[in-house]
């Protein structure tokens, strides 16, 4: 969206439009892991397993979504691409653009992160010191993931997809 779209949308509406991307966003998330059982068991991607190494190549993505801070919200986009060696770290580049401001130009990031075997896990970026902690929620051929971030005054989500 560009900046004029959005300073003609109201705070209330911002904040509807924010809720409604986060609720899409975890209804990919179930639709990648399926649902979960009344026991309350975690649910888990029919005969396939997912590990650390499920995610391996080079990932593509963009996020989008805000900051907030003092009860006001920020627009926040992210864009770049990660490559993953199955061992549980990665190193890319990410662009972070905050509220129309660039802070991150094509900058260097690492991460740590850790998959389970039904397919879902958490991911901790490093940013120029700068540090983000996400969930993941991957397809079990590890084309693709989507990933939401956890830190509170956050709310970001987007989806990473293999291209090599």
């Amino acid at each position: 969206m560009s900046r004029s779209i959005l300073s003609q949308i109201g705070p209330r509406r911002l904040v509807a439009v924010l809720v409604s991307t986060c609720a899409l966003a975890a209804g990919g998330a179930l639709a990648l892991t399926g649902t979960a059982s009344a026991s309350g068991t975690p649910a888990t991607p029919h005969s396939h397993a997912c590990s650390d190494a499920t995610l391996n190549g080079t990932y593509t993505y963009a996020y989008g979504g805000s900051l907030v801070t003092s009860g006001v919200s920020a627009p926040v986009a992210t864009s770049g691409f990660d490559r993953f060696n199955g061992a549980g770290t990665s190193k890319g580049l990410t662009t972070f653009v905050d509220n129309g401001v660039v802070e991150n130009n094509n900058t260097p990031d690492t991460s740590a992160y850790k998959v389970h075997h039904n397919c879902t896990g958490t991911i901790v970026f490093n940013i120029a010191g700068s540090i983000a902690h996400f969930n993941i929620y991957l397809s079990p051929s590890g084309r693709s993931f989507s990933i939401i971030e956890t830190d509170p005054g956050s709310v970001e989500t987007g989806t990473e997809t293999r291209v090599s």
